[in-house]
Parts: structure tokens; sequence; C-alpha cells
């Protein structure tokens, strides 16, 4: 049988990939993402593998960028993420 309800906010965490070929978007997609989840372009980081692409959506606010040049290991993309989680915890801005 169908049963019909109020919805309900439930605690969940997002889990999302972006994809597509060069010019597709993802970028520009995955910065007006986090900035609707945000409300506050001062919260957003953006690791940038693709040779500044992250700075061409400067316009839209003031994120966070964190360039990564040739080195695309693992334990390189790891440490920019704590870069970037370090620098939210010292910063009431971020």
């Amino acid at each position: 049988m169908l049963n019909l309800r109020v919805s309900s906010k439930k605690q969940a965490k997002i889990k999302l990939a972006l994809q597509g070929c060069t010019g597709s978007g993802k970028t520009y997609s995955a910065l007006l993402l986090a900035y609707g989840l945000t409300n506050d372009w001062t919260k957003i980081a953006v690791i940038d593998s693709e040779n500044g692409s992250a700075d061409l959506y400067a316009h839209l606010g003031s994120y966070n960028v964190l360039p990564l040049q040739d080195n695309f290991t693992p334990e390189i993309y790891i440490e920019a993420i704590k870069v970037c989680e370090d620098a939210k915890n010292g910063s009431d801005n971020y």
C-alpha cells in the first residue's frame, strides 16, 4: 500500500561527482553549488589542478584558490585538503 507523508529534514552528507569534457562547466557548476550550500564565497576553496581555471570565475565572488602544479598524487591532494581545513580553522571568515 502507498503511504503519503509530510517531508522531514534528515541529517545527510552530500555525495556528489561532477563529470564532463573540457569546457563543459564543471568548475563553474561546482562553484555555484558550493555557494548555494554556504551562501558565502569566502567559505569556498578550490583546489585547482587545471592551470588556473578556477580564476576564470573570480567575478562571481572572493573564493579561495589553491593551485597545484605538476604533481597530482593522492598525497598532494591530501596535503591540499589539509591546507584548506587549516585555513578554515584559523580564520573566522573561512
